[in-house]
């Protein structure tokens, strides 16, 4: 994580995570700014994350690689908050829709998951964005021959923002083995399902369920049969480790 942005921005450390605690229009200019830096990616934090980095040491050094962590969740603004700790949220579909609604800027924006017919969509809605999408092979994995040949392609690509969609902990692995071949500057940002709403290939929840910390609930709906093992088998570990986190802060072990 970017040691810079204690100072700049405020973080809050919990659950192994250091949080960016900022406003939105902070979070917006420091991304802004990334886009003209050394590359750097950016990863938005949420239940699920917390689970797989509390599974996997290597999961969680793909986070840990992150300069900035961004409170994707609700649930875990919740969580922080029975803990004592206060979470700023700022959901990765909520940050790329306000990115994209910017003034014009000259950053160029690449997308990395999504098909190419999103882009007329977002052409329309966005006319004052330089945008392109790089071409994905369906189902590639980590390390192999597409895959090393989808990195090297956005490593070369001319981009300010990339915009990771290929779901946790996927892109955050292709936007840290990207740092090893991207030479120049540019900041990419996993942002899981983000396009797909903003495109409105994916409902999302009604604002009142966002308020109650109930997206989780309206998506498991939504896609029972993708999402099911996610939320009703994976996630709900995620409150032992709420519990494990007040029993060491109260008691020390």
């Amino acid at each position: 994580m970017d040691k810079q942005l204690a100072p700049q921005l405020g973080v809050t450390s919990l659950f192994g995570f250091h949080f960016v605690h900022a406003t939105s229009e902070m979070i917006i200019a420091r991304v802004v700014a990334m886009a003209h830096e050394p590359y750097a990616y950016v990863i938005t934090p949420n239940v699920d994350f917390v689970v797989q980095a509390d599974a996997s040491a290597a999961t969680r050094a793909l986070f840990d690689g992150a300069a900035m962590q961004i409170c994707d969740s609700r649930v875990l603004r919740l969580a922080a908050s029975i803990l004592g700790e206060e979470l700023v949220c700022q959901t990765g579909s909520d940050l790329v829709a306000h990115l994209m609604a910017q003034p014009a800027n000259g950053l160029r924006y690449c997308l990395v998951g999504p098909d190419v017919t999103v882009l007329p969509v977002l052409r329309t809605s966005f006319p004052q964005r330089d945008l392109t999408v790089l071409p994905t092979p369906p189902r590639f994995r980590p390390g192999d021959e597409a895959w090393n040949a989808c990195v090297a392609a956005a490593a070369a690509a001319e981009w300010d923002i990339l915009l990771v969609c290929l779901g946790t902990p996927k892109e955050v692995a292709f936007a840290a083995d990207l740092a090893s071949q991207r030479a120049g500057s540019g900041v990419a940002l996993c942002v899981g399902a983000s396009i797909d709403f903003l495109t409105g290939n994916q409902r999302r929840a009604p604002r009142w369920m966002q308020r109650l910390a109930l997206e989780w609930l309206f998506r498991l709906l939504s896609e029972p049969k993708r999402l099911w093992r996610r939320y009703l088998v994976d996630d709900p570990k995620f409150l032992m480790i709420v519990m494990r986190t007040w029993w060491q802060r109260r008691f020390g072990s």
